[in-house]
């Protein structure tokens, strides 16, 4: 019985830190997140945390996808909640009453394949060796953001859409039209209100070397031969064969 409450609660604790945007889970807190950021992502005494770790440096641009939501009453309640934790957040401008209501943005990492690339090149040896010393970071793959009208209406105008490293350990999202760079905008964390994290997947080379094979949602397994933590007796082997 204490058994079955304890995962009751549990679940409880777990729904009040969660939403649905777009049909998909996110999670709210007042950890100051980035997305591309790679750090550790908990549940505690009721508060998600996300403690950022590394950001890969990328030398090549990352495609992400970007949506328009309208605001609702239960965003705006997350947000105003995270308010009382943060005394400079972007206030919002939303009354359930106006027929036109405020947007919220999501950006998704969509290239995953190109994201994996950068966090296996040589220049990321670094971010590399903490992964896998770990192994149990995790990486924010989506954000859920309140940006201003005229940068709503920027990506608007854009047809593509990608995560840069416009600076040393900054990221930017770069918008494009017709394949030419045309602005950029800078997401202030403070105007964040929700994320998804998403886990590493390995995979053994035939030198006997691990590697970052895959990116997947949390709550998805590892599919084929990638594995979500590395095999202490394939890596003996490893570290013996190399």
């Amino acid at each position: 019985m204490l058994k079955k409450i304890a995962i009751l609660t549990l679940a409880l604790c777990y729904a009040c830190q969660t939403t649905k945007i777009k049909n998909e889970e996110y999670k709210f807190s007042t950890s100051v997140v980035e997305l591309g950021s790679i750090g550790e992502s908990k549940l505690s005494y009721n508060q998600n945390t996300f403690e950022p770790k590394a950001l890969a440096k990328l030398e090549n641009n990352i495609r992400v996808e970007i949506g328009i939501v309208p605001y609702n009453r239960k965003l705006n309640k997350i947000y105003k909640s995270k308010a009382k934790y943060n005394q400079n957040q972007t206030k919002v401008a939303y009354i359930d009453s106006l027929p036109v209501k405020p947007e919220l943005v999501t950006i998704q990492i969509l290239d995953i394949a190109g994201l994996i690339n950068e966090i296996n090149a040589d220049y990321n040896n670094d971010i590399s060796k903490l992964l896998l010393n770990t192994q149990n970071l995790q990486i924010i793959s989506s954000l859920a953001t309140s940006l201003s009208t005229d940068e709503i209406t920027k990506i608007r105008q854009s047809d593509a859409y990608y995560l840069s490293n416009s600076q040393y350990k900054k990221y930017t999202i770069s918008l494009f039209k017709s394949g030419k760079k045309v602005d950029f905008i800078d997401i202030n964390p403070e105007t964040i209100v929700a994320y998804q994290v998403s886990k590493f997947c390995w995979a053994n080379s035939d030198h006997g070397k691990w590697y970052i094979a895959d990116i997947v949602d949390e709550h998805n397994s590892c599919s084929g031969v990638t594995k979500s933590k590395i095999s202490k007796k394939k890596e003996s082997k490893s570290l013996f064969d190399m």
